[in-house]
């Protein structure tokens, strides 16, 4: 077999692989399907929207069909070999892309273990095939994991790519997978393939284009003319399409995604769509043309609901992307009251279904014929997506209250997802399936609608539903004001209700492994909005640059509260404690959002945080939560933070029989350093002991900000002219490449030292100096004892707790500050730590200033201000305490030297992109201290960042004994006797 027929993508390389052999008919050469057409041009235009046209579907497997491995490849194999929508790749030919149906191939299926029943390793699996888009000119449409426990495959993991086959055809292939694994094969042929209704289409189906294309333009000619508006208007706009104004700066990404998931909105359209004979999904999209049009005054407004296509009987199981959008008008004149509406919509979206199967490129030119862009004309209207897929048989009508339905709504939760970059609608909504009832997904374009309008519109759309379901509602249909937040629930971690933005996005879910959800109120504080800090500023260009999972976790601070079984915390007294700690600092309730024109922090002066409930199964296999706490902080500092929607804060709970024995918190380090989040901590724990704190909290982000715009200035320009002085001339460590470097480029290597942690402290109590500083003076030795120059310079990382008042700040205050050391009269080392103390102290008190001014003077001075400090080695002590008592008394040398592990240095990591050639992280470790060393490999090779590392422990272990001289190098000595 070719290798280009087993293409395996990149992100497998180093994963178990079993491959699936396929033969079918229908091989073959053809134009693109209509609906792949409209997919592909997508895609050219805007990129791949990928996590959106990858669909994810999973088949659980019987521990009693007692499936291996083999037997299940095989099924896949044949059900590929069925359909030769399953192996074709789109190719350009000629200019023109086409898709290629082969004859025979491999299949690669990834091969996950997991345990029970597989469902959790299903889950990263499906978001492992998920995430990456497919290389359709490579890869088969498809992806497939198989999740084995106990050596059965219990879950196949299945990402179909949605230019080949849309949701209906992804059912009747699993439909049939499900089949071929119980029977070994089917009797009945498959339905029409991908390259059949190409062919059709290109032939016998022109003439229902046509009359597609002409409902189209007839739809079109019912609407009145659209402004292109120029002046700014409100959020909720009588306009048909509101422009941006204040308040209303685009986002990035634009598109915003909210999600409501209530099982109040699935019952009650149930209800409705009974009533009324209609379907749900009818009824669904009335409810968002009432809420989207309710407080309009035109008469007549588009939908754009997308149609499976599936009305003539020979697509019924075709396995193909028939999936296209539909259009009507919708006749609001009258004011008609809410089952007025419900027919009227009916009646235009089946009549758009009815004329949904068309060829793109003439819909596209009849537009562009009558001077209409179809890429912006379509922005002020509405689109509708419900992906549920009918079951069968009859849907009985529940038996159901008003007042149960009304009860249900406290139970529905509000979260957000992740955004778009482009969208042809200023407003689109999404139906899918859940587990607890329906999920509807509205997404707002930033630039015309505001974040906050997206939460108050989902729990209005449930609260007409709900009316609608026993009353007529008359015109205008939308409740006047956002309907009320349900009480936060009492003792369990039943869902809530969360007020817009208080909820964390998808990307970071508080709920694990089947535990509860909760929310902490907090009020009483300020609405009020400010430039970002200094700090902030200088955080938030990281968090621009690093795109990686790996590079982002230095974005989060995730921290860990034990709570002892004597204090008796239950959940609603910690949900009480969290609440009041965010009440308490503003810091921790603000977002980040533009503001004419310019990144602000916005604080909120009452809402809701999401907060997260653990319950540890089985006491005795964990029984004070560290276990699920410390999966729980790895989960939730895993993926970024999205500021504009969330706070800079998420908590959760582990319980252990009731009680509350673990809080995990993790922090946007956009919002707080490590100096706050220790006094952050600090008050938690006084919150759950005693229910309130008498002293009042200190400085936060806004009240920094305003004092950097007025008393800060000057000491800005003082520490810019500092840095200007002692960087002219430095010599650079890592000036030049000594090489092309691994791949990745970037290496990660641990060392964690019971010998260097008490050594340094050893040295800092026999000089006089702080541990930090004996680690910037051994550092500085390491890098440049076998070199001639004459100046070492280190980055070093101040907390800027200088500042009168400013010692217990929440806020990010940490900015980086420069040490330059002089080495010209080659000092021995204690003379090094003498210089190094001064240095640093000067650098502590120069590291507090404006970024742009900073980046501005570099910039004049010809420097490129993103990479000019790269070539020197950044030292960044994360430690919490690193004073010491200078009359502790530490270990004898001998046993220091016994301390000493040769080879200890472990490579943990690598990354693709790094700001630094060289940083060193000084972490706390139980006993020891680690060091941390990220080595850009091109000019600071793998074997000699491990050198740095050891030769950092062994000096600071020869200079708690010895004096050391220049080249600082230590003396080898036999470990002492006794």
């Amino acid at each position: 077999m070719r290798f280009a027929d087993v293409v395996v993508p990149a992100e497998w390389a180093s994963k178990t692989l079993v491959h699936a052999e396929f033969s079918g008919d229908g091989a073959g050469v053809s134009p693109l399907t209509w609906a792949q057409r409209v997919m592909w041009r997508s895609i050219a235009r805007n990129g791949s929207h990928h996590v959106f046209l990858n669909l994810r579907r999973t088949v659980p497997v019987s521990a009693r069909a007692g499936a291996e491995v083999p037997a299940v490849a095989r099924a896949v194999g044949a059900l590929v070999g069925r359909h030769g929508s399953l192996r074709t790749r789109v190719r350009v030919v000629d200019g023109a892309p086409r898709q290629e149906t082969a004859a025979a191939g491999v299949l690669p299926l990834l091969v996950c273990v997991g345990a029970q029943d597989g469902a959790g390793a299903a889950r990263d699996a499906a978001g492992r095939l998920g995430d990456v888009a497919f290389d359709h000119a490579a890869e088969w449409p498809l992806r497939v994991a198989l999740v084995t426990v106990a050596d059965r495959v219990r879950q196949v993991v299945v990402v179909f790519s949605h230019s080949t086959v849309d949701a209906h055809a992804a059912e009747t292939v699993l439909r049939e997978l499900r089949l071929i694994m119980l029977r070994g094969g089917l009797p009945t042929p498959a339905g029409p393939q991908s390259v059949d209704v190409a062919r059709w289409q290109h032939d016998a189906d022109r003439g229902r284009s046509a009359r597609s294309i002409g409902h189209w333009l007839r739809e079109w000619d019912r609407l009145p003319p659209l402004p292109t508006p120029s002046l700014p208007t409100p959020s909720l706009p009588t306009s048909p399409l509101p422009a941006a104004g204040p308040g209303l700066t685009p986002l990035t990404p634009p598109w915003r995604r909210g999600v409501l998931v209530s099982s109040a909105v699935d019952t009650a359209t149930r209800l409705i769509a009974a009533r009324h004979r209609v379907s749900g999904s009818a009824v669904l999209l009335a409810g968002v043309a009432a809420m989207a049009t309710g407080r309009h005054e035109r008469d007549r407004c588009g939908l754009f609901p997308m149609a499976h296509n599936r009305f003539r009987t020979e697509y019924a199981n075709a396995v193909a992307n028939l999936g296209q959008i539909g259009f009507g008008v919708l006749d609001l004149s009258g004011r008609p009251h809410f089952g007025e509406l419900l027919s009227r919509v009916w009646s235009a979206s089946l009549d758009g279904l009815r004329h949904a199967y068309y060829d793109p490129v003439v819909l596209r030119h009849a537009f562009e014929e009558r001077g209409v862009d179809p890429a912006s004309a379509f922005a002020p209207h509405y689109y509708f997506n419900d992906v549920r897929l009918p079951v069968g048989g009859v849907d009985r009508v529940p038996a159901v209250t008003q007042d149960e339905l009304r009860a249900a709504t406290g139970r529905s939760t509000f979260s957000w997802t992740a955004g778009l970059d482009q969208a042809s609608w200023h407003l689109l909504t999404h139906v899918v399936d859940e587990p607890a009832g329906v999920g509807v997904t509205l997404t707002v374009d930033t630039r015309h609608r505001t974040l906050d309008d997206v939460e108050p519109f989902l729990r209005g759309l449930e609260e007409l539903l709900v009316e609608a379901a026993f009353h007529e509602v008359p015109w205008p249909w939308s409740p006047a004001t956002a309907p009320p937040v349900a009480a936060l629930p009492p003792a369990t971690a039943a869902p809530a209700t969360a007020p817009p933005g208080s909820a964390a996005p998808a990307t970071a879910p508080l709920v694990v492994g089947g535990g509860g959800l909760t929310y902490a109120e907090f009020h009483g504080g300020r609405d009020a909005t400010a430039p970002l800090t200094w700090g902030q500023r200088a955080m938030w260009r990281t968090v621009a640059e690093f795109v990686a999972p790996a590079a982002y976790r230095v974005l989060t601070l995730p921290r860990t509260l034990a709570v002892s079984v004597r204090a008796g915390v239950d959940v609603p007294r910690a949900v009480r404690a969290v609440g009041a700690l965010v009440a308490r600092h503003e810091s921790l309730r603000t977002r980040v959002r533009p503001h004419d024109g310019e990144l602000c922090q916005q604080a909120s002066a009452a809402g809701r945080l999401p907060v997260g409930v653990h319950a540890v199964p089985r006491a005795v296999d964990d029984p004070d939560g560290a276990s699920a706490a410390a999966e729980l902080a790895a989960r939730l500092s895993g993926s970024p933070f999205d500021h504009a929607v969330e706070y800079p804060l998420r908590v959760a709970l582990v319980t252990v029989d009731d009680r509350v024995r673990q809080i995990v918190l993790v922090f946007s380090h956009c919002a707080v350093d490590f100096h706050a989040a220790t006094t952050v901590l600090r008050d938690l724990r006084v919150l759950l002991l005693r229910g309130s704190l008498d002293s009042p909290p200190g400085l936060q982000s806004l009240d920094l900000a305003a004092r950097e715009r007025t008393t800060g200035l000057r000491r800005s320009q003082r520490a810019v002219a500092y840095w200007v002085r002692q960087f002219t001339g430095l010599p650079m460590n890592l000036a030049d490449p000594v090489g092309s470097g691994s791949t990745p480029r970037y290496r990660q290597g641990s060392l964690v030292s019971p010998a260097a942690h008490h050594a340094g402290r050893l040295v800092a109590a026999r000089h006089g100096v702080s541990t930090s500083t004996v680690l910037v003076a051994a550092t500085a030795a390491v890098l440049t004892g076998d070199g001639g120059q004459d100046a070492c310079g280190i980055v070093v990382m101040a907390n800027n707790r200088f500042p009168p008042g400013y010692d217990h700040a929440v806020a990010t205050l940490n900015q980086i500050g420069l040490c330059r050391l002089d080495l010209a009269d080659r000092p021995d080392f204690a003379e090094l730590l003498s210089r190094a103390g001064r240095a640093s102290l000067d650098a502590y008190r120069h590291a507090y200033y404006d970024p742009a001014e900073f980046e501005r003077a570099f910039t004049d001075l010809g420097h490129d201000h993103r990479s000019v400090l790269a070539p020197l080695c950044y030292l960044n002590d994360t430690r919490l305490a690193s004073e010491v008592d200078p009359g502790a008394v530490g270990p004898d040398e001998a046993a220091l030297r016994g301390m000493v592990t040769p080879r200890a240095v472990r490579w943990v990591g690598e990354l693709d992109r790094f700001a630094w050639r060289c940083r060193v992280q000084v972490r706390d470790a139980p006993g020891a201290v680690e060091l941390v060393v990220t080595a850009d490999t091109r000019y600071l090779p793998a074997e000699r960042a491990e050198r740095l590392l050891s030769g950092v422990e062994a000096l600071l272990v020869e200079a708690a004994f010895h004096e050391v001289p220049w080249p600082w190098s230590p003396t080898v000595r036999a470990a002492p006797a006794g």
